[in-house]
């Protein structure tokens, strides 16, 4: 059988989580310790590195030596290489299974705790659905009660209990790394409302304050050239003129939530449920109150509300004349003035009258999302669960759920498509981008906004701007190449870069937070992605679209590569940039103190590549495009190499950044050499006789770029 010993020097790794699993290893000297977020798990002498592993698949476990180590290293493809490395090291077979049932031990107690803590969070959280997971603790305890028989000179024991703990690990591993990853997502909501924090720079330097995710603090944080580029902006961008507060009672916003149940046309007992839950919530003092009974108070009013806004959607549908009041509640979740109070409703009734929507289509309320998803214009999003609309339909039938011919019927059915988009995208979305999940409601009150309704409302010509200021820097950021082929004219294939500009969609409440639901739509790339803010944010609109573009960035690459998104080989940016993060201890271009900012870096993002891109990606744009720097420098080459600036700042840059100057250089000739491809291709088509393509001539201007 083919091994290999390999020597590992302390603190070295020797198997990292973005790696693919092809080998398993005998510790034979010294001892490793395997590591996933806050989770560690010691691996003496005899240890089986690998063992909580799957192979072909990715490591869940970072593997790195605590001393000097060695390792005997064997193919590992499936469980039989586990009886054939056991065949093979028979005299080392007793240690091996000692060490792997102190594994059982390790792994079993540290998903207990972490199940418990999971639970104790959800229910601080108020989740509605709880964690639950089969441990088979008759398992656990055969185990323990078999370490009593070890050590053993026994070889075939040995080999049984080596070969049925593989199994239960096996079983324990990905409930451990789901537990993980839920303990990581439990503890950022629960933080959401801690102080912001400051990420360190280069070179000692303070980056701008941001706060956990990457969000610049605050406009003033931002140079004046970034600022410069954002333009001018309306007060009410998203409406033509403006109509003066009235002030007194308004008859139409009187009795305004049972004249919205009644346009519902929702079931007498649903509306009267509805509406004890809205009183019973307006009479809060403490809107967030955690306690149990304000936790099933939110959670039953969102459960309503929801099939509320679904019947009045429906009814909708026919109406050509939608009332202001319903236009409220549609765009914003306002259902009476006591909720939000006398001012906000007034300011409110205004916004919905004035508003006016996005003449080129890419920013919408939620209300025009679920219109173009009724009218057939676009796909359902993925539900939570990353399952598009069909495999849905398909798992509710495999569940046995419904029947072959109701899914066949679903598939096309508009309404049901309404339904999905509305319980899944709109509802997580609102959710998500309230940023504090415990004590979120769908419904508009005093507390949903920080501001002013009219000074905080996300306008499209406000989100146009600040996507406009990411482009004129970063200007290939919502770009994908498209094939083009003509051999009438001589081109056969050619790769055009093309923009598409994303979907982002107005979620009908306040709130702290933006996020990237999808880069694509479907399963074509040529296709927008789509994004969620609140309709009424807390921080300036631009903060949020850098840090989707960010975001966009990253998740639109790996996509595109695929499986190869993190294979060195394959440079892209995720590639590189998540090889630069796992070796950079021993990168040479990095001092000893730059290496430790990375290591802070690291901790603060939880060990994500994506995260730490996205921060050093907002200081890229903010600040190194002005020529203040920022980030290291490994760091720098990566994202300028796939994330180039515009060629107006890139000459600013080589002339007054040394940082720059090389980087630009290279970049220089690589880009003269693709418009001299561009040069021979235009030489083609005119001696075929043919006028140059648009496509081509847009490739033209891109390269100008």
């Amino acid at each position: 059988m083919d091994m290999a010993k390999q020597t590992i020097e302390s603190r070295d790794i020797i198997h990292a989580s973005n790696e693919r699993v092809k080998e398993l290893d005998i510790v034979i000297k010294g001892s490793f310790v395997a590591t996933s977020g806050e989770v560690s798990i010691d691996m003496p002498y005899g240890s089986m590195i690998g063992l909580f592993e799957t192979p072909g698949e990715i490591y869940r476990f970072d593997y790195e030596a605590k001393e000097d180590s060695m390792t005997v290293s064997y193919p590992y493809k499936t469980e039989d290489s586990i009886y054939a490395i056991i065949k093979a090291n028979p005299q080392i077979t007793p240690y091996i299974a000692n060490a792997v049932i102190k594994s059982v031990q390790d792994i079993f107690e540290r998903t207990v705790q972490l199940l418990q803590a999971c639970k104790e969070m959800e229910d601080i959280l108020g989740t509605e659905e709880k964690t639950s997971h089969n441990l088979y603790m008759w398992k656990y305890k055969y185990f323990m009660a078999l370490e009593n028989m070890l050590p053993s000179k026994d070889i075939a024991l040995c080999t049984g209990i080596i070969l049925s703990a593989y199994e239960y690990i096996q079983h324990l591993s990905p409930i451990l790394s789901e537990l993980i990853e839920k303990k990581s997502e439990y503890t950022l909501q629960m933080e959401m409302r801690k102080d912001e924090a400051e990420a360190p720079g280069e070179d000692g330097q303070d980056t701008v304050p941001t706060d956990e995710d990457g969000y610049i603090d605050d406009e003033e944080d931002m140079p004046e050239a970034l600022k410069g580029l954002m333009g001018e902006s309306d007060e009410e961008s998203g409406s033509d003129d403006e109509t003066p507060d009235e002030e007194g009672p308004d008859e139409e916003t009187k009795d305004a939530l049972d004249k919205i149940l009644l346009y519902a046309g929702v079931s007498d007992d649903k509306a009267e449920k509805f509406r004890t839950l809205v009183a019973e919530y307006s009479a809060m003092k403490d809107k967030t109150d955690t306690s149990d009974k304000a936790r099933l108070l939110r959670r039953q009013m969102t459960e309503t509300y929801y099939d509320v806004y679904e019947a009045a959607f429906m009814r909708s549908i026919g109406d050509i004349n939608i009332s202001t009041l319903m236009k409220m509640f549609f765009y914003f979740g306002f259902v009476s003035e006591e909720l939000a109070g006398e001012k906000n409703t007034r300011i409110l009734k205004r916004l919905a009258a004035n508003y006016r929507p996005d003449p080129e289509g890419n920013v919408l309320t939620a209300y025009e999302w679920l219109m173009l998803i009724y009218n057939g214009k676009v796909e359902p999003s993925k539900n939570e669960f990353d399952m598009e609309y069909p495999r849905y339909l398909k798992q509710q039938y495999d569940d046995g759920e419904i029947k072959q011919a109701e899914m066949k019927r679903l598939m096309d059915d508009q309404r049901a498509k309404v339904s999905f988009e509305l319980r899944n995208f709109v509802k997580n979305g609102s959710r998500m981008t309230f940023g504090r999940i415990s004590s979120f409601v769908p419904v508009f009150s005093e507390e949903s906004t920080m501001r002013s309704p009219d000074e905080s409302m996300s306008t499209w010509k406000d989100i146009h701007e600040a996507l406009d200021m990411v482009r004129r820097i970063d200007f290939s950021c919502f770009t994908r190449q498209i094939v083009f082929s003509n051999p009438a004219i001589g081109v056969n294939r050619e790769f055009i870069d093309t923009e598409i500009l994303p979907y982002i969609i107005l979620m009908p409440n306040g709130g702290s937070r933006a996020a990237l639901w999808q880069e694509i739509s479907g399963a074509h790339r040529d296709t927008p992605g789509r994004m969620m803010m609140p309709m009424f944010p807390e921080k300036e609109i631009s903060t949020y679209i850098i840090r989707l573009a960010g975001e966009f960035r990253w998740e639109m690459c790996r996509r595109e590569q695929g499986v190869h998104w993190n294979d060195v080989t394959v440079p892209s940016l995720t590639s590189m940039f998540s090889d630069y993060l796992q070796f950079y201890r021993k990168n040479h271009d990095l001092s000893p103190d730059l290496r430790e900012k990375i290591k802070a870096q690291l901790q603060a993002a939880r060990n994500s590549a994506k995260a730490v891109f996205v921060s050093d990606y907002i200081n890229y744009l903010a600040f190194e495009s002005s020529g203040s720097l920022r980030i290291n420098r490994v760091s720098r080459e990566i994202i300028f190499r796939f994330c180039p600036f515009c060629s107006e700042i890139r000459q600013k840059l080589s002339v007054s950044s040394p940082a720059y100057q090389k980087l630009i250089e290279r970049y220089n000739i690589k880009l003269a050499q693709k418009k001299h491809l561009m040069e021979i291709v235009c030489s083609k088509i005119d001696k075929a006789g043919a006028a140059i393509p648009a496509e081509i001539r847009s490739q033209k201007e891109f390269l100008d770029k």
